[in-house]
Order: C-alpha cells, then structure tokens, then sequence
C-alpha cells in the first residue's frame, strides 16, 4: 500500500508530460524516462542507510520536478519557450538528460552531505 501511495506523484508527473507532449510521438517515453528512474532509485533506496535515502530522495525530487518544471514552461510558453525558435522542439531530446545529469550531481551531493552529517553525529 505504501509503495502504491509513493507512486502517485510520479504517474501524476508522467501524466502531465504525457498531456504536454500532446498526440503519441515517442517522446513521452523518453521525456517520462528521468520521472520512472527517480521512482525506481527511491524505492531501491528505501531500506538502505540514512545516506542512501537521502541521496535517492533528492534525486526523485529533482528529476521529477525538473521535468515537470520544463513541461510548464512549454505548455504557457515562458519566455518563448515553444514559441522563439523553429529548433525549440529539440529541447525534448536533450532536457531528460540534462535532467538525469542534475539529478545524480544533486542525489550524489546530498548523498555526500548526509553521509557527512551522520557520520559526525555518530561520532559524538
């Protein structure tokens, strides 16, 4: 049951790209690619050490909200997103992996962070 509440956010974020992109053209999957990676490192790192959650927490986070974050600004076209350059589409193919790039500096950072953190707490 945990594990099928914990889910809800990511199908809400896949959803909402999968609506974005509009008529099926392959991209959702990989536009949905970052969103399912964070999902599945959160639930991998659900019963392992203090670090590990952290680190996974974030990058679900980060990943997801990213994503949702670019859809946004596609679909109310911030700043000509969609609309400034006859390239602009080409955002689809590159932004997942930026976002997967973010997303493990950021999971790894905490990660390193907590690790930090807990180590010196233990210690005293």
């Amino acid at each position: 049951m945990k594990t099928a509440l914990l889910a809800i956010p990511f199908l809400l974020a896949i959803a909402f790209i999968v609506y974005v992109e509009g008529p099926f053209n392959g991209f959702e999957v990989w536009n949905a690619f970052p969103v399912t990676v964070g999902f599945g490192v959160l639930l991998a790192g659900r019963r392992s050490g203090l670090a590990t959650v952290v680190g996974g927490i974030v990058f679900a986070a980060s990943a997801t909200l990213l994503m949702v974050l670019f859809h946004l600004a596609w679909l109310f076209d911030w700043g000509g997103t969609a609309t400034s350059s006859s390239t602009s589409a080409l955002a689809f193919i590159f932004v997942p992996l930026w976002t997967c790039i973010f997303a493990s500096i950021a999971g790894t950072f905490a990660w390193g962070i907590s690790k930090f953190v807990c180590r010196n707490h233990a210690a005293k």
